[in-house]
């Protein structure tokens, strides 16, 4: 008889056709283990179902949806039932989603990424909070706390969590932090294809050490104001009991925000407070996101600054109570006068230089800070002719430039982070690689072989790119050997006794110089072959000594051997 939708309930309890049943979205379990659906479902075979799934009507009214259930529910389609046990609820939306939330969350195979995921709807339901939830599931906020922090982890790693590859002690340092570092946290140490790096393994306090160590800021090495930073749960002084210093932080991009919104203000602080500077910047140690809003707000920042000499500094008035006495104050203090006026008048004779054209003041752009510097007029790098200040085409001209430089040094940047991620296993090595190979290889060319590399006598020690771009734009066969040998030699000042090193060093040695290899082994074959025979002496000597003792013991105990039993007896 085919079953219909509805037939008489018996206790609440309602026989539902399967094939009017439909899973709803609900459930915070999403992974359901095969093994264990097909022994429940050898359990429903032979036992039938014990507890019903509970359902509430479509709105449509053409069937029935899951409320909670769904493994009886799954079982019992492996099975072939065409019917199953249900309880029948008019339930809401809001009302349907929490009880299926609930019912599952109390089962015992519930993963962390599903209790996670389970919590973070119930409090974005905004009929929840962390001492709710807390008290309805019996457990403690901070167990909450936790599970919800799950929710931020990146796919990727929530996924290791899913399959156990990786604690929930171990996710519980990750989710800490930010998605950017969570990415390079996967990338470089947890997937699956990473061997020497690999953190699979690990305990959690190594990996909670090795992401402070390797992805977090020292906050004690920028200048901005750190109050927002006392409170800030990426400070890593608000995650341990133990703070030292002004704490790390473990959000790049918002201490990138605030490190470069501090150089541009302090910047042009010190630009009011010095008319007469320039902005600049040295090659290496700047900030370049400062250097661009400045130049974006119509300032020209000089590139490839001199260095300098530093403004000096205001030495600070002692405080009273930091002495002991009134005698240490006073002494203290005639020394902080007499350095006040050593900084006047440092500070006048520099005014007085600058004004007669002698230096130049500068705002130095540094990476965390911003320095007041002076220089000679002479190391200036500015592009001026005999002294003349640029036109106003000039200064755009020169503007222009810098701005290429700017996009230049970005696009290596980005490209340098990317090239990192490429996949190139299965592409063949190309000649315009080969050769690449060979630019970094001649940084261990021996100088005595730099004239077949058409390389004059009187060049410097080391080459340099201009070189190096010149010799591998006219490679043969034989510059190739060359340059590959000179590398293998560089490389064997790490041989050592008996390590892989020495013995690449020696098969080199036997093809390229068999007659000084051999020459080296006798000498020391024979010093070693005097010393095993002085060795072999002394051996010999110490059982001699040895030897009357040894044959008087055998002489008894053969004699004991020989005796007849009676004797041995007596």
């Amino acid at each position: 008889m085919e079953a219909t939708l509805n037939q008489t309930a018996v206790k609440d309890i309602t026989m539902v056709a399967i094939s009017a049943i439909r899973p709803n979205g609900f459930n915070p379990r999403k992974h359901f283990d095969e093994v264990s659906l097909n022994e429940l479902a050898e359990s429903i075979r032979q036992q039938g179902i014990l507890q019903p799934v509970t359902v509430r009507h479509i709105a449509d009214g053409n069937g029935y949806e899951l409320v909670f259930g769904e493994r009886r529910y799954r079982a019992a389609t492996i099975v072939g039932m065409q019917e199953i046990p249900a309880i029948i609820n008019d339930l809401t939306d809001e009302e349907a989603e929490e009880i299926a939330i609930t019912e599952n969350l109390q089962r015992k195979d519930v993963t962390p990424m599903e209790e996670a995921n389970a919590y973070q709807r119930l409090m974005e339901s905004g009929r929840h909070d962390l001492s709710s939830l807390a008290v309805q599931f019996g457990k403690s906020e901070a167990y909450i706390r936790t599970r919800l922090k799950f929710a931020s982890l990146i796919p990727e790693i929530a996924t290791l969590l899913e399959t156990d590859e990786i604690t929930v002690s171990v996710a519980s340092e990750i989710c800490r932090y930010g998605e950017d570092i969570q990415r390079e946290v996967y990338e470089q140490h947890l997937k699956e294809d990473v061997t020497y790096s690999s953190w699979r393994g690990q305990k959690a306090s190594e990996i909670a050490r090795s992401i402070e160590r390797q992805y977090t800021a020292d906050l004690d090495r920028y200048s901005f104001d750190k109050t927002l930073c006392l409170s800030c749960p990426h400070n890593t002084n608000n995650k341990t009991l133990f703070c030292d210093g002004c704490g790390k932080c473990a959000n790049r991009t918002c201490l990138a925000e605030m490190n470069a919104s501090y150089l541009v203000e302090k910047a042009l602080q010190v630009l009011a407070e010095n008319p007469t500077a320039t902005l600049g910047h040295s090659d290496y140690d700047y900030n370049l996101t400062a250097v661009e809003r400045l130049m974006a707000m119509g300032h020209e920042v000089e590139s490839a600054m001199s260095y300098g000499t530093v403004y000096p500094r205001q030495p600070e008035a002692p405080e009273k109570e930091d002495y002991d006495n009134e005698e240490a104050f006073e002494t203290a203090y005639s020394d902080y006068e007499q350095k006040q006026n050593d900084y006047r008048e440092k500070c006048a004779e520099i005014h007085r230089q600058s004004e007669n054209g002698e230096i130049s003041l500068y705002v130095k752009i540094g990476s965390n800070n911003i320095t007041l510097c002076y220089v000679k007029k002479n190391n200036i790098a500015d592009d001026t002719t005999q002294g003349q200040p640029l036109s106003p085409v000039e200064k755009l001209e020169k503007q222009d430039k810098r701005n290429k430089e700017i996009a230049l040094e970005k696009t290596i940047e980005d490209t340098k982070k990317q090239i990192l991620n490429i996949d190139v296993a299965e592409i063949k090595f190309g000649a315009d690689e080969d050769r690449m190979v060979y630019f970094f290889l001649l940084s261990s060319l021996r100088r005595e072989n730099f004239a077949l590399l058409g390389i004059s006598e009187e060049h410097s020690p080391y080459l340099n790119d201009e070189d190096k771009m010149s010799i591998i734009a006219n490679l043969t066969a034989k510059t190739k050997a060359v340059i590959r040998r000179d590398f293998l030699i560089a490389q064997f000042k790490d041989a050592y006794r008996n390590n892989a090193t020495a013995d690449l060093m020696l098969d080199f040695a036997r093809k390229h110089m068999p007659e000084e290899l051999a020459a080296i082994e006798d000498g020391y074959n024979q010093i070693y072959e005097k010393r095993h025979q002085r060795i072999e002496e002394r051996k010999a000597a110490i059982m001699a000594k040895e030897k009357p003792t040894d044959e008087n013991d055998d002489a008894a105990e053969a004699s004991s051997e020989d005796m007849k039993p009676e004797e041995a007896a007596a």
